[in-house]
Formats: C-alpha cells, sequence, structure tokens
C-alpha cells in the first residue's frame, strides 16, 4: 500500500508538470498547520502536522525535555487552491512548478508529567531535509472550554467548569466572546493566556462581569501585555462572566487565545533582576501562589532563566559581571537594582577621570519590567552634558508612506547630495546610509542588526512619518563655531531612550567623562510613570569588547554533491572591532565546512557546507558554529537545541565562478562571470546571489529582479562597484544559485569556488 501511493504521487506530480514549462524542482519540506496547538503535560495523543512534502517523515525533534514522539502514519490530502501574490499585490507570475503533495503526519506525542509548561518548537526530519519549525504549548491537565458560536452575549456564554483553558478566535472585527464561570466568595482566579508564545497575534481586552452583566474588572484598556497574565479576587460567590475580545476591536484568524484560569502558581516578576556571575543570591517574586523568595545562582552567558517551583511560566534575570551595590554612590564598576516610583525617577552618583570611557546600561523590559528606561548623565550640579553637536549640510524629506522604528529601508524624495556612509538625521535619531540603490524609485537603506535600525551617538530610533525633514550631517566636538547656513545645528547631550540592537526598550549610553569629577545618572521611565513592578538593574563600567554569533539557516539542509552557504553574524558589544575566526565544528565523516573570518567593520562571513555525494546521516545533527577573536569563544545561538544539519537529494543547479579573482578601484567597476547547469528536470530562472562583499561594494544595474538566468540561459555576467568611498580590503565572495521554490527555507546552491575580491587603495 505504501508503494501504491509513492507510485500515485509520482504520477500525478508527471501529470501536472506538463502544466509547468519550467519543470520540477526540489521543495523543501513546509508546514502549514499543528493539531492540537495544546497539549496537556502527563499525556499521550495524536498530534497532526499538515504541510507540502512530508512524505516518508522519518523523525521528529522537540525543542523542549520530557517530551517524545513516534510517527504513527503518514496520509496524502487534497491539494488545497494556491493563491500567490507578487510584490505589487497581483497574482504572481512566476512558475514555481508542480504543487508538491499535500501531507498529514500523525504523531503520538508523549508528555512527561514533569514537563515545563510553555511552548515548544518541532522540527521534522523528511528525505527533503528537515522542515521549519512548528510551535505548540504544553498546558497543565485541565479541561478545555472551547468556543462555541454564538457566544457573543452574557445569554449564550460557553459554560465553563473551573480550573479551565478558555480557547478561542476573535475572528472578524467587533467579535466578542463570553464565559460563564461560577466561583465561592474571596476565591481568587488566575488568568494565563500563552497562545502569543506560539504566534497569535490578538491583543486581547479581557472584562469581568458580574451576574447582572455589570463590568466589575477590565484588563488591557491601555493595550500592551497587561491582559496577557493577571489575577482577580472575587469579593462575593455567585456566577460571573469573562468577556474576551480585541484591544482595537479587530479580529481575524490569528487572533486566536488561550486562557489557562485557575488557581494555579504564576511569576509576574521578579527582585532583583540579576545575579553576579558565578554568586548566588535570594531573588523575591511577585505574582500568586508563588513563595515569597528563592535562591537563584548566576550561571549562563548573559541570562538566567527562574521558574519558581511548580510556577506555569519563567522569568528572565540578567548575568553580569559588576559588583552588586545598593547606590546611591556607584563605583567603577557596579550595578545596582532599584525600582522607579515616581515621575522623576532616580539618581545615582560616581566618580570619573578626564577621558575615561564608560558604559551605563539598564535592564529592565528585558527581565519583564513594566519600565520603559530612560536615562541620563549629568554633572555634579544636575545639568545635561553636551556630547557632540550636529551640523546639518543638506535637507531632503522622507516620502511615500510612513516608516516604523525599526525598518533599514527608508524613501529619500531626493538623492542629491547624500552617499553611502553618510550620517543623516530624521527627527531626533542618527542613521548612517548603507546603500543607495540605483533605482530611483527604490528605498535607501540604512545601517541595521537583526531587523533593526541601527542609531548612533545614543539617540533613539523613531516612527517617521511622510514628509518629514531628512539632513545629512557632520558630527562635531562640542564647542565648535560655525557660520549659519541656515540649516539647523543640534546640540546632543549623554541621554538615551532606547538602546537599539539587543537592548529593545532598555537605554544604554556610551560615556566619555570630560574632565575629572563628580557625576550624575539619573533613571525614570520615559512616560513619566511608575510602580512596584518598574524595576531595573543599573550597570556602570568600563567598555568590555567582546561578541555574540548567531547562524543563518540554523537547519541547513546540504544536498548530496552539493555546497550550500552559511552565514555567521557577530553583535559587536561595547565597540568591539576584533576579527572573529569562524567555524562549522563536530561535522561527521561526509559533511564538510571551510572556515571564514568576520573581518573588523564587518558583521558578518559565509562558510560554504558540503555534503560528498555518498554522506549518509542515520538522523540530523547538530549545527555548531564557533567563532574566535583572541582569548574570547562563543558558540552561534546556544541555547537552540534545533540548530540542525541534514541531507536532501542533488541540487537542482550546479554554480560556477568562472571569475577567480576581481581587482577593483575606488569609484570603479569590474565583471563577475557565472555559469550553471541545470539537473533534475529543472528548468527555471535562477537569481544569483553574491555573498560576502565588504562595505561599500556593491551590484550595479542590478534591475527589479536583481541579477538572474532566465530560463533559457546558463551564463551572466554582472557588474560590482566599489564606490567613491570603499576601503581597501582583500577578500573572499562568493557566488549562488536560488532555486525559487513555495518554501520560506532557504534555497541557494553555492558555486564551490571563491572569488577573491581585491579593492585598491585610493
Amino acid at each position: 500500500m505504501k508503494h501504491l501511493q509513492i507510485a500515485l504521487v509520482a504520477l500525478t506530480l508527471s501529470a501536472a508538470s506538463t502544466d509547468h514549462p519550467t519543470g520540477t524542482r526540489t521543495t523543501p519540506p513546509i508546514l502549514t498547520a499543528i493539531n492540537p496547538v495544546g497539549i496537556a503535560r502527563g499525556t499521550t495523543v495524536e498530534l497532526t502536522v499538515e504541510g507540502l512534502n512530508l512524505v516518508k517523515t522519518s523523525a521528529i525533534y522537540f525543542s523542549e525535555p520530557g517530551i517524545t514522539g513516534k510517527i504513527l502514519r503518514i496520509k496524502e490530502l487534497p491539494d488545497l487552491p494556491e493563491n500567490r501574490l507578487g510584490s505589487n499585490g497581483t497574482p504572481s507570475t512566476i512558475d514555481l512548478g508542480p504543487l508538491p503533495p499535500r501531507n498529514q503526519v500523525t504523531i503520538e506525542v508523549e508528555v512527561a508529567a514533569s514537563a515545563d509548561i510553555g511552548p515548544v518548537r518541532l522540527r521534522l526530519q523528511t528525505p527533503l531535509g528537515t522542515s521549519p519549525e512548528g510551535r505548540f504549548l504544553i498546558e497543565p491537565y485541565y479541561g478545555e472550554s472551547n468556543d462555541k458560536e454564538p457566544n457573543d452575549a452574557p445569554e449564550t456564554a460557553v459554560e465553563t467548569y473551573l480550573p479551565a483553558i478558555l480557547t478561542g478566535t476573535i475572528s472578524k472585527p467587533g467579535d466578542v466572546d463570553y464565559y460563564k464561570v461560577h466561583v465561592k466568595a474571596g476565591q481568587q482566579l488566575v488568568f494565563q493566556n500563552s497562545a502569543p508564545l506560539i504566534g497569535a497575534t490578538l491583543e486581547p481586552l479581557v472584562a469581568i462581569l458580574d451576574g447582572d452583566q455589570n463590568v466589575v474588572k477590565e484588563f488591557g484598556t491601555r493595550g500592551g501585555p497587561e491582559a496577557l497574565r493577571f489575577a482577580y479576587r472575587f469579593e462575593k460567590a455567585g456566577d460571573y462572566y469573562v468577556r474576551i475580545t480585541d484591544y482595537e476591536h479587530n479580529g481575524k484568524g490569528n487572533y486566536y487565545y488561550r486562557y489557562i484560569v485557575g488557581s494555579f502558581p504564576l511569576a509576574l516578576s521578579a527582585f532583583p533582576l540579576s545575579v553576579e556571575r558565578g554568586k548566588t543570591r535570594e531573588v523575591a517574586l511577585q505574582g500568586y501562589n508563588l513563595p515569597d523568595k528563592i535562591q537563584v545562582k548566576g550561571a549562563g552567558e548573559d541570562t538566567v532563566s527562574v521558574r519558581p517551583e511548580h510556577s506555569f511560566n519563567q522569568l528572565m534575570l540578567a548575568v553580569g559581571n559588576e559588583p552588586e551595590v545598593d547606590g546611591p554612590v556607584l563605583p567603577v564598576p557596579s550595578s545596582v537594582n532599584g525600582r522607579v516610583k515616581t515621575a522623576d525617577g532616580n539618581v545615582y552618583r560616581f566618580h570619573a577621570r578626564k577621558d575615561q570611557k564608560l558604559i551605563i546600561e539598564v535592564n529592565a523590559r528585558r527581565s519583564g519590567s513594566d519600565l520603559d528606561s530612560f536615562l541620563e548623565v549629568l554633572d555634579h550640579a544636575g545639568n545635561p552634558i553636551e556630547r557632540e553637536m550636529v551640523r546639518a549640510l543638506v535637507e531632503t524629506s522622507t516620502t511615500l508612506s510612513e516608516r516604523n522604528s525599526s525598518t533599514r529601508d527608508i524613501r529619500f524624495n531626493s538623492r542629491t547630495g547624500f552617499q553611502v556612509g553618510d550620517y543623516v538625521m530624521i527627527g531626533g535619531e542618527i542613521d548612517r546610509i548603507e546603500t543607495i540603490p540605483d533605482s530611483p524609485d527604490s528605498d535607501v537603506s540604512v545601517d541595521s542588526f537583526g531587523g533593526q535600525r541601527i542609531s548612533y551617538f545614543d539617540t533613539s530610533t523613531e516612527a517617521h512619518a511622510v514628509d518629514k525633514p531628512i539632513y545629512k550631517v557632520q558630527v562635531y566636538p562640542p564647542g565648535m563655531k560655525f557660520t549659519p547656513n541656515g540649516l539647523p545645528l543640534v546640540h546632543l547631550y549623554y541621554q538615551n531612550d532606547d538602546g537599539g540592537p539587543g537592548f529593545g526598550k532598555d537605554s544604554v549610553i556610551h560615556f566619555t567623562a570630560p574632565s575629572d569629577g563628580d557625576y550624575q545618572i539619573r533613571i525614570k521611565d520615559v512616560r513619566g510613570i511608575g510602580g512596584e513592578n518598574f524595576a531595573y538593574r543599573l550597570a556602570l563600567r568600563e567598555p568590555r569588547p567582546d561578541f555574540r554569533l548567531s547562524v543563518n539557516p540554523r537547519n541547513p539542509n546540504v544536498p548530496m554533491g552539493g555546497w550550500i552557504p552559511v552565514t555567521v553574524t557577530a553583535f559587536r558589544m561595547d565597540s568591539f572591532d576584533g576579527a572573529v575566526d569562524v567555524s562549522i565544528e563536530d561535522l561527521p565523516a561526509g559533511l564538510q565546512a571551510n572556515r571564514g573570518v568576520i573581518a573588523p567593520g564587518q558583521v558578518s562571513t559565509t562558510l560554504l557546507l558540503r555534503a560528498l555525494p555518498d554522506a549518509k546521516l542515520q538522523t540530523a545533527v547538530p549545527l555548531k558554529a564557533v567563532g574566535r577573536s583572541g582569548n574570547l569563544m562563543h558558540v552561534a545561538n546556544p541555547d537552540d537545541s534545533l540548530k540542525l544539519i541534514s541531507l536532501m537529494p542533488k541540487p537542482d543547479v550546479l554554480m560556477s565562478a568562472l571569475t577567480k579573482e576581481v581587482d577593483l578601484e575606488p569609484g570603479k567597476k569590474a565583471e563577475i562571470s557565472v555559469a550553471i547547469e541545470r539537473q533534475n528536470g529543472f528548468g527555471g530562472r535562477v537569481p544569483v546571489s553574491v555573498m560576502h562583499l565588504p562595505p561599500r561594494v556593491k551590484l550595479v544595474d542590478i534591475g527589479l529582479n536583481g541579477v538572474l538566468l532566465n530560463e533559457n540561459e546558463t551564463r551572466r555576467t554582472f557588474a560590482i562597484e566599489a564606490l567613491p568611498n570603499a576601503e581597501p580590503v582583500e577578500q573572499l565572495i562568493y557566488v549562488g544559485a536560488a532555486v525559487e521554490t513555495r518554501s520560506g527555507l532557504q534555497t541557494v546552491y553555492a558555486a564551490p569556488e571563491a572569488i577573491l575580491l581585491k579593492v585598491k587603495s585610493r
């Protein structure tokens, strides 16, 4: 029967291929649905995973301990309509070959009674490699109370017996779900919505109504996390209603919730928010049904997770090297824990030598605090200290559309007078231009890291409306005198709201003491509010240059006899600018990888991962990317247990770099030639990627689709350009051939030959 199913799939693909002139292609496995999304611990259930190309799934990997799985059966499902849209919102015209078979994998999942409540990630192993991550929740052994429409009024409320898990979806704008509960006098119920941990986007607004339908308490009226975890004590016994809707009264399929309701332990916050590395300290807990205090040891690279015994959630505390003090006088180095309780915030004092460089940083939101910190360094009398002067030289404005505080792409109304490497001031933030595309109908990109725009001189990124002024600026020391040019002259002070990549809403200041003397640090909430849960850890220290690594993709699927690129990225800390030697270690026989270097001034490198034609792996193997610089050593994404390398069939495209060496002068162009050989019946177009280009070297004249080999082409020559301000460098670059599929997983096959790029001195 199994052979018959495979034959039917092959016949289906063969028949479908007549409608696809570009032939077939190897599409990585795709996950589309997991059911159920919540599993009670201490139980064994059947979990179904739906997706494409899941035939012959052979293994399942879980991110958390205490969970095992056994594949019971795999069946093919009917195809669903395919509606793919292009970048302009109209139906896509790109031929991606026949639609891969849609499958359902049924897995017997056993969850230990001791497993932690919370999210679990999984990957499936298939002959085409491992799948993207799927997610579900481990929940307490409570019954589910499901949203049963109509339940949009108290009269039709779903009657619920506690403890329970309220599950439902606010599926359309204005949708409201009601649940009816019976409570005793003085009973306290704890609510925790775990659905956001697996991708739900509902911003809940939860109301408690008495038997007469009067609202007695409402959670989430200001938006934010208030309605995700809370408790309510009922003064009187009787029937009450729980009403759930969206804060903005929107609704769609992903606006679902899973509220655990009962008298369970829930940790809201801890104080203090940090533990000195290698030491143990007593930490007080805030929440419900918890011990007052627990002992926590400072272990881990930057943070330590805290899960009080039997708690349904965990907290994260900072781990630091600085001695913990009480303040208000802070020696260097030291750290202090406190709470912002008033609009004026708190003030600390410290002494610094002239030109001494210090880092002052806050950890609050990263550890679950409500504080949105604002940090400033003042002189001994409490006056602001000027750090730089910013002089505007050229003016334009934003255009086309509003931009949030994260995106790296901004549309300039005019690019005249701007070039790569320029500092630009937009509102209160200072960015630096990374790329200016050739097309006038494209955005200018500024420096970013991990999807977050980088702002300089401790300014904070902001949202930008259309027609907001953009200035090209130069930055000078305080006290400089200038002839007025009709454009702004801005004074920057030692202050910061949001610290940027790695800090989020937490603040950081890079301070250089202008003279020997005493200084003040003021910390407050940027909104002018405070309270018991507005806790923080404030650290004062000298720079400690270091780095952290991340790797992409996290689950490289390596073709037999082929090469794929793996990108390793360094998050540089405290002005660390050393070279980082990167390698992939502990590879089994049949897998090979070259070494790479993240050069000074750069943040990433490309490694090539290869599988020999006769490579064999019984299971996926861990991906261990390691970076070393002097006595520093770090593993990429050390806490991710689903970093896995797997094998897949031979590549659809073999890429060759015909050019072996490129010499470039600043302001000049040079050509690179590549060739491809299509395999496996693949005949589609092939986008070409160029990887590991140094700063200020770019592809030119690539058009809207980039460098592209059309269906009838096997060779392509394209140009790269060194901008006039490019720095001299010798660096290996790589080219790759992309195969476009329906999967979100990367499908780029690299040429095994590196190209030596030499950018000459000006």
